[in-house]
C-alpha cells in the first residue's frame, strides 16, 4: 500500500478511535445556520450516536430538516493552523427508545461517556440520534487532505497528491 495513504488511514483511525465528541453544524428550515457539539459514541461501522435534547436548537434543525455537517477535531495538534480533524456530512435516524437496540446504545454511552448518562436517559426531550457518515475530508497537515467515502468511510483517495503551491 502507498505509504500517504496508509499514514492517512492510520490518521483517520486514531481521530475516531479517540473522539468523545462532535463539533455539528446545522441548518433550520429557514436557512439560519447554528453550530454547537454533543458528546459521542462511535460504533465499530463507523456511526456515530449522539444523545441530545430538543431544547436546543441544533436537535431541533436536525430532526426537521435530516442534514448535518460534523467535524472531529485533535485539539492537541502542536501546528494550530494544520489541526488534524474530519469534516463529515451525514445521515440521521431517531433511535426509538422503546427498542433495545436503544438500551443497549444507552450503556455503550454510558461506558464511554460516564454516569452522566444515568442521569438524562430517562428525560423525554432528549432524543438517541445515530449518524451515518455519507462523505468525509481528512487533514491531518499541510497539503494532507484525503476524501473519505463508502460503507463505514472506509475508501480513501488523496485530495491533492501535488500540495501547496506559492506564487
Amino acid at each position: 500500500m502507498d505509504p500517504v495513504l496508509k499514514e492517512a488511514i492510520e490518521a483517520k483511525n486514531s481521530l475516531i478511535k479517540s473522539c468523545n465528541t462532535i463539533l455539528i453544524s446545522t441548518i433550520s428550515e429557514n436557512n439560519n445556520p447554528n453550530v454547537s457539539y454533543a458528546p459521542t459514541y462511535i460504533d465499530d461501522n463507523c456511526n456515530f450516536y449522539i444523545y441530545i435534547s430538543t431544547l436546543a436548537k441544533h436537535t431541533n434543525n436536525m430532526i426537521k430538516t435530516k442534514k448535518i455537517s460534523f467535524m472531529i477535531l485533535d485539539e492537541k495538534s502542536q501546528n494550530i493552523f494544520a489541526k488534524k480533524r474530519i469534516t463529515f456530512n451525514g445521515e440521521i435516524k431517531i433511535i426509538d427508545r422503546k427498542t433495545e437496540i436503544f438500551n443497549e446504545l444507552m450503556d455503550q454511552m454510558k461506558n464511554k461517556l460516564g454516569e452522566t448518562i444515568d442521569m438524562i436517559k430517562h428525560m423525554e426531550d432528549f432524543h438517541l440520534i445515530k449518524i451515518t457518515p455519507i462523505s468525509g475530508l481528512l487533514v491531518h497537515g499541510f497539503a494532507k487532505a484525503f476524501v473519505l467515502h463508502g460503507e463505514g468511510l472506509s475508501e480513501i483517495k488523496h485530495l491533492n497528491d501535488i500540495g501547496h503551491t506559492e506564487k
